[in-house]
């Protein structure tokens, strides 16, 4: 029986240009707790601050440029907003994670995905 732990990676995000409240500690904090009771291994993490357009973000970047060497089979965020708020973009992301074979795991929805049936026809 192997006892391996999928290796994760955190990603917290706020739409503030600044986190004056602790806001990405605090979202880092529950999921570091949520990477426990999934008993992953955290193996990197990275936050951006700032409404953006687009998923061109310098710490969801530092994310897509480690997730191979590091070997990431899961990717913690908050919930769905923090990928993006446009619904579209947000389902690409989450169809590229699984073409990639990540799963991609929020403490609020659960298991995100992208509805691939649908996706897979089009």
């Amino acid at each position: 029986m192997e006892n391996r732990r999928k290796k994760a990676w955190i990603y917290t995000h706020i739409d503030a240009p600044e986190d004056s409240h602790g806001a990405l500690k605090k979202q880092y904090e529950q999921l570091n707790t949520y990477g426990e009771q999934l008993q992953t291994e955290i193996a990197g993490s990275s936050s951006d601050m700032g409404g953006t357009a687009g998923l061109k973000r310098p710490g969801l970047d530092l994310f897509l440029e480690a997730k191979d060497s590091r070997g990431i089979e899961v990717f913690l965020v908050l919930d769905s907003s923090r990928i993006s708020r446009d619904e579209e973009l947000c389902r690409e992301f989450l169809f590229q994670m699984a073409k990639n074979g990540i799963e991609v795991c929020s403490p609020l929805e659960g298991i995100l995905s992208t509805g691939l049936q649908r996706a897979a026809g089009s």
